[in-house]
């Protein structure tokens, strides 16, 4: 993608983020995240909030905040995982390409966890 192009985003797309210069535990190198900001944010907005993805393995699976990102759950060929503790809000120019899409059950499961790491059910 040239600098001067405008990737379109939705909500459930696999993109490619360019996360450095990255500080301390924050996502490093060039990562897969799940674009979970809503459309009209991912339409308009210079920046877009995304979950980090990582390699799967079966520890990180049984973690609550972990999504299962694997065929059927998701386009990708890699085995991956979603982060949902990661959450992270990148400018735009950061995103190099779009890699896929997860399932509408997949992003429901990615907002459980969002919603279980930031604490919204709580009183």
């Amino acid at each position: 993608m040239r600098p001067t192009e405008r990737l379109e985003l939705r909500r459930g797309d696999v993109v490619w983020v360019n996360c450095e210069p990255s500080v301390g535990a924050e996502p490093k190198k060039l990562r897969s995240c799940v674009v979970v900001s809503n459309d009209v944010a991912n339409r308009f907005g210079q920046v877009v909030t995304v979950v980090p993805t990582q390699r799967f393995t079966p520890e990180r699976n049984g973690r609550a905040f972990m999504v299962d990102l694997r065929t059927p759950h998701s386009n990708l060929k890699a085995a991956r995982i979603a982060n949902a503790s990661m959450v992270t809000t990148w400018d735009r120019a950061r995103l190099v390409k779009r890699e896929g899409q997860v399932t509408k059950a997949t992003l429901a499961r990615i907002d459980e966890a969002l919603r279980l790491h930031l604490g919204l059910d709580e009183l």
